[in-house]
């Protein structure tokens, strides 16, 4: 079984769709047609973690509809109801440039453009118009702050040194 930090979360199955085994899948992604790329998940079911494999995959309005090897009526499906369904991040969709998954920015450290530490994205705040950045502050550097995820504001991120560079509108910190 896949260690759970080198897995993602993709969906949540809602409910049983009609009686020949199809799930009905709220989605986690903002690339719902990811579905029918789906060849194996694995179910979290009730403490428990299998791997199925997928026959059928389709979008059905804004959720997945999706049927899996062994799951062939409702009664069986509706034992899956509730499940989360997990794949390697290796199977993630590749985002366009500049596009970063939540998991990749949290545990980033913040520098302004000259250096200076300012802490750490500790949260990835999904809002309507754009993102913000929960930053916690090293100890004795103040209070946390929300960090606008946009480019006015966020100058460089490097994943591989694990590190956002930030030019910050005077007085941000302080609110």
């Amino acid at each position: 079984m896949e260690d759970l930090k080198e897995e993602v979360a993709i969906g949540q199955i809602l409910s049983p769709h009609g009686v020949a085994g199809l799930l009905k899948v709220f989605p986690y992604t903002d690339y719902p047609e990811r579905c029918r790329k789906l060849n194996r998940v694995t179910l979290e079911l009730n403490g428990k973690r299998d791997r199925l494999e997928v026959e059928r995959a389709s979008l059905y309005g804004r959720f997945w509809l999706l049927k899996f090897s062994g799951v062939d009526n409702r009664e069986q499906a509706g034992r899956l109801t509730g499940g989360v369904l997990w794949i390697p991040k290796a199977e993630r969709v590749t985002l366009p440039e500049g596009h970063y998954f939540f998991d990749q920015i949290e545990g980033l450290q913040v520098y302004t453009g000259a250096g200076e530490l300012l802490g750490e994205v500790a949260e990835v705040i999904p809002s309507g118009g754009h993102d913000l950045y929960r930053v916690r502050r090293k100890s004795g550097q103040g209070k946390e702050f929300l960090l606008p995820a946009v480019k006015q504001f966020i100058k460089q991120i490097d994943l591989a040194a694990g590190r956002m560079v930030v030019e910050l509108p005077e007085g941000l910190t302080d609110l």
